[in-house]
């Protein structure tokens, strides 16, 4: 990571081109300190923790689920490997075809929402390209350690038992959403997408980075 211009972010922005998951308080930034009034600025955020790039815990579908303070700082920089789906909308087990995933990584999915940018136009789509229940199921077997989508949610919202998130968080899989990838080709990275330190967080936004490291 020594050269700046290898490091890939993939953070969908916190601000008004990126829209609330659909019942969250959408991100606000108020003043409370200016320049011209007080010598310096100061601001207050309103946010929900799954604002823009975000990465969920398991605590928030299990009641006794793992938390943010529950991990060590060092889970949040995973092997990655970053996996083009195509035209896919609803994404199953055949994406993974051909592609060698090892135990302990993390495997991100590049979709139709990143190339047409259906997260970025100020309102929540009312389609998206979104991982199945199968596919959640053959990730597990596989042993990842995190799951990423460029989607503000891993699953469409129509169906009340979020079956993919209870899936994955159930298993110790962590999820990462509010992705952008149409700038990160097909291939192995390092990730890094630490939360903020709130040890109590059931979700917490990131700043999430992709970075090749040398052979």
């Amino acid at each position: 990571m020594n050269d700046p211009a290898r490091v890939i972010d993939i953070s969908l922005p916190l601000g008004p081109p990126t829209p609330p998951v659909p019942g969250d308080p959408p991100f606000a930034r108020r003043l409370f300190l200016t320049h011209e009034t007080d010598g310096c600025e100061a601001a207050a955020w309103c946010l929900s923790a799954h604002s823009a790039a975000h990465i969920d815990f398991p605590a928030h579908f299990l009641p006794q689920g793992k938390r943010a303070g529950d991990y060590p700082v060092a889970a949040f920089f995973p092997p990655a490997v970053v996996i083009d789906c195509g035209q896919a909308l609803r994404l199953g087990p055949d994406v993974l075809a051909g592609v060698a995933i090892h135990p302990g990584e993390a495997v991100l999915f590049c979709t139709v929402n990143s190339r047409e940018q259906r997260f970025a136009q100020g309102a929540f789509p009312d389609d998206f390209a979104s991982v199945t229940p199968q596919l959640a199921r053959e990730l597990i077997t596989r042993r990842v350690s995190l799951v990423g989508l460029d989607a503000m949610s891993i699953e469409p919202l129509t169906d009340p038992a979020y079956p993919v998130h209870r899936l994955l968080l159930a298993s110790g899989v962590l999820i990462l959403e509010g992705l952008i990838l149409s700038q990160a080709a097909p291939g192995r990275y390092r990730l890094a997408c630490p939360p903020l330190a709130v040890a109590e967080a059931e979700a917490s936004p990131v700043r999430a980075v992709l970075w090749q490291e040398p052979a």
